[in-house]
């Protein structure tokens, strides 16, 4: 239920944001470290906030693998210790 209302609300963050984006059609200069280009700021919003979201993922991912791993050892050393018993 948790992870529902959680996808929910960014589900609607992303939606708010893409309603606020296509509102601003201005035409912008981005240079970054390779090339330069000439976007829409809708389109920067839009491109910003989906590496954002893929950058939090990855970090969310990468610290739910490490207590995957943790969890998986200490039930396997539980499994052992009550077998010894």
């Amino acid at each position: 239920m948790k992870g529902i209302i959680s996808l929910l609300i960014i589900v609607f963050l992303l939606a708010l944001a893409f309603a606020i984006g296509s509102q601003n059609e201005a035409v912008v200069a981005v240079n970054y470290l390779i090339a330069k280009a000439q976007l829409r700021i809708s389109t920067l919003i839009a491109i910003s906030l989906a590496v954002g979201v893929i950058i939090g993922l990855l970090i969310m991912l990468t610290s739910w693998l490490s207590l995957r791993v943790k969890l998986t050892s200490t039930r396997s050393r539980l499994k052992k210790a009550l077998k010894e018993n």
